[in-house]
């Protein structure tokens, strides 16, 4: 079987084609990827350390924050307090 279509009808079929499957896609969500996490190795922090820790993130969310925003802002203010 063997299609005979001239130049500009391609054109056009082509553009309907892209248009449908630009409206395809917007109507699924983004595709998400999920890595693992792993301890770091030879990292042994106090027992002390970690109860605090837990403590404070749990005050944190009891205020409202948002677990991520807490890591986040977090993670920045203990550099600040590393560097003096």
């Amino acid at each position: 079987m063997v299609f005979k279509f001239s130049l500009p009808k391609i054109n056009i079929m082509m553009k309907e084609f892209n248009n449908n499957f630009n409206k395809l896609l917007e109507n699924y969500a983004p595709l998400r990827t999920q890595s693992r996490l792993f301890y770091p190795r030879n990292l042994k922090l106090s027992e002390e350390f970690i109860k605090s820790f837990k403590t404070e993130y749990n005050r944190l969310l009891k205020e409202g924050n948002h677990p991520k925003k807490i890591m986040e802002k977090i993670s920045k203010a203990l550099k600040f307090h590393i560097i003096g």
